[in-house]
């Protein structure tokens, strides 16, 4: 999960090295410069939110926009394990 639009770029980063994919490798399936990858992935250019999707469909993610009252559950979610004993995701406990 994201905050400030400086983080996003870490993110791509992270996911795309997940990928085994260098950021010319990212930049050659949008059809961008390397250099742009670099710049978004070191926080110094904050993309455009079409950017983001672009970016995140080529890297395999699905941006989601979550209500801020939410954000705990969906923190927690993430946080899982697989070793960890989940509840039932529907009804009262949740």
């Amino acid at each position: 999960m994201i905050g400030p639009t400086s983080h996003i770029g870490a993110i791509f980063a992270r996911r795309r090295e997940h990928l085994k994919l260098t950021q010319a490798d990212l930049a050659a399936r949008l059809g961008k410069s390397q250099t742009y990858i670099a710049r978004i992935e070191g926080g110094k250019r904050d993309p455009q939110w079409a950017t983001v999707l672009e970016i995140s469909r080529a890297l395999e993610l699905e941006p989601a926009l979550i209500p801020r009252q939410s954000l705990p559950a969906v923190q927690a979610v993430l946080q899982l394990t697989a070793s960890d004993e989940i509840p039932p995701l529907a009804g009262d406990t949740w």
